[in-house]
């Protein structure tokens, strides 16, 4: 699910040119408040939808009162995303001090296990994966076949030429960079039942969240896609041989990207 917090991450730099760098508290929030409504409600749905909509809302103020006023401004963009990052980190811990568990279910999708030779595998991973392909599939098909889609990337790619041909640069941002911001919150609630809700969470997924765009490509909406794939796969296999490198390995591979390819893997 860390391609939820990447393709905002790149819909929001490749149209605003911002660097969000509160991308990941947002999606640690996510699954602070989605283990919340799901004690709340024990609906699994309900809680996905109800974070989302927070997620909307939070993504259209922050893009109002912090955002908006330095457009042109990288600096004050990033000193003012990284206040907001560290502003959510200390209020995640200040509400959920020790973190919150999702329970075990009856659910089979979310709470099974399959057993593959001597391993046991949680039914909820592979529904992840699918959840991943039909948002991928969902995401490809928002902007490449509708009309949102298309002045998206009309404004992603030329800025001065859409809004000449009627585009409301204005409202893309806005709409863009709440789009992003709900994507993450949708993100960490989806991961949620399998990490937990813990302060790791967020501060793992921010360096994943900004590895994907460097290694795919800081513009390419697929691009993203297909480097979640390649980082998830070698996080997953560096923490599970060599532990210790677990959180430096996408540093690593974002480094070797950086030297050997700087514009991304999959930059068209």
């Amino acid at each position: 699910m860390i391609y939820l917090a990447a393709i905002g991450l790149v819909i929001i730099f490749g149209l605003m040119d911002v660097f969000n760098l509160a991308q990941g508290a947002f999606f640690g929030l996510g699954a602070y408040l989605f283990v919340t409504f799901y004690y709340m409600t024990n609906n699994f749905l309900l809680s996905l939808l109800l974070t989302f909509l927070i997620g909307i809302v939070l993504g259209l103020l922050t893009e109002r009162a912090i955002i908006r006023p330095v457009y042109g401004n990288p600096l004050a963009q990033l000193l003012l995303t990284m206040g907001l990052m560290t502003l959510l980190y200390t209020f995640m811990q200040l509400i959920w001090p020790t973190g919150l568990v999702f329970p075990e279910t009856q659910n089979f999708l979310l709470s099974g296990y399959i057993q593959l030779a001597d391993v046991r595998i949680r039914i909820y991973k592979f529904v992840l994966i699918a959840i991943g392909f039909v948002l991928f599939g969902t995401m490809s098909t928002l902007l490449s076949k509708t009309m949102i889609g298309i002045k998206l990337r009309a404004g992603t790619e030329n800025r001065e030429l859409a809004t000449v041909f009627g585009v409301d640069i204005s409202m893309l941002f806005t709409s863009a960079f709440t789009f992003g911001v709900a994507l993450a919150l949708l993100g960490g609630a989806l991961v949620a039942p399998l990490t937990h809700a813990t302060i790791e969470l967020p501060v793992h997924f921010s360096l994943l969240a900004f590895a994907i765009p460097v290694v795919g490509g800081m513009k390419s909406y697929s691009g993203a896609f297909y480097a979640s794939l390649l980082i998830g796969f070698v996080d997953r296999l560096v923490a599970y041989f060599i532990p210790q490198l677990g959180f430096a390995i996408d540093l690593i591979v974002m480094i070797v990207v950086l030297v050997v390819k700087p514009e991304g893997l999959f930059k068209r």
